[in-house]
């Protein structure tokens, strides 16, 4: 019985007490540095520069707190994050204020320091010499849309500006408005298709041409063998968008 009573009396010690408060305290702040990584990265970035537009849009400073002013706590930040968390399209801090019910300048005193910690990656990548490995290090790009990616660049013979991964299903068109990552295109790497001799199985395979381009442009060939630059846009039946889109893949003859 008395033993019982030993340990009922430990529970109630102060320093127990303290150990729990303490764990709980460490909990916190690894739970709010996780969803900061994992939810709140681009759009605390997106936040604060919505944020700065709009003071200068009103001539005002940014807010520069000190610690006697206020503190902010872990229990606020976390306050923050969850409702990033929840409501992933969040991008301006009016839309935060009215999640959190938060003071806007306690949500950018907090967002500021957030912002200082978050380390920001550069990425350059070159379209037409990357593998896999390295589409997927992008931040946005999965296993999927990595291969997505290096089959339509094949089936192209290469890219010849980075807006053509627009035409890429999935492709998440904001990665090309990204000032982090940095697109570069070797263009000695273009595959092109020398048009008086390939067969016409090769024509229709390319992406911008078809089984009935391949037809007419077949047809003409025939009829107007060799072709050059400007006998090929003299062909009917081609757009003229298509022609300007189709000819940095053609080898013609001079």
């Amino acid at each position: 019985m008395a033993h019982h009573s030993q340990r009922i009396s430990f529970f109630r010690k102060p320093a127990f007490l303290g150990t729990s408060l303490f764990g709980s305290f460490v909990f916190l702040i690894f739970q709010i540095n996780y969803w900061q990584t994992v939810y709140a990265k681009n759009i605390i970035i997106d936040i604060k520069q919505d944020s700065l537009l709009f003071l200068k849009s009103k001539n005002q400073n940014y807010p520069n707190f000190k610690r006697k002013d206020f503190s902010i706590y872990p229990s606020v930040a976390l306050k923050i994050l969850k409702a990033i968390k929840h409501n992933p399209n969040i991008r301006s801090l009016s839309e935060l204020c009215a999640k959190t019910s938060l003071d806007s300048a306690i949500i950018l005193h907090t967002l500021n320091n957030a912002s200082k910690q978050i380390k920001v990656n550069k990425y350059t990548i070159d379209l037409n010499r990357a593998d896999s490995v390295e589409f997927e290090s992008l931040p946005g790009i999965g296993g999927k849309t990595a291969r997505r990616i290096i089959k339509y660049r094949e089936r192209l013979g290469g890219f010849i500006n980075k807006f053509q991964l627009l035409e890429i299903k999935y492709f998440d068109s904001s990665l090309l408005l990204n000032n982090n990552i940095q697109f570069i295109l070797d263009q000695t790497a273009i595959n092109k298709i020398d048009i008086n001799y390939c067969e016409m199985a090769i024509l229709y395979r390319h992406p911008y041409i078809g089984k009935d381009l391949a037809k007419i442009i077949w047809a003409y060939k025939k009829a107007h063998f060799p072709l050059t630059v400007n006998k090929f846009n003299e062909i009917l039946g081609i757009p003229r968008e298509i022609s300007v889109r189709l000819t940095p893949y053609l080898l013609f003859r001079d």
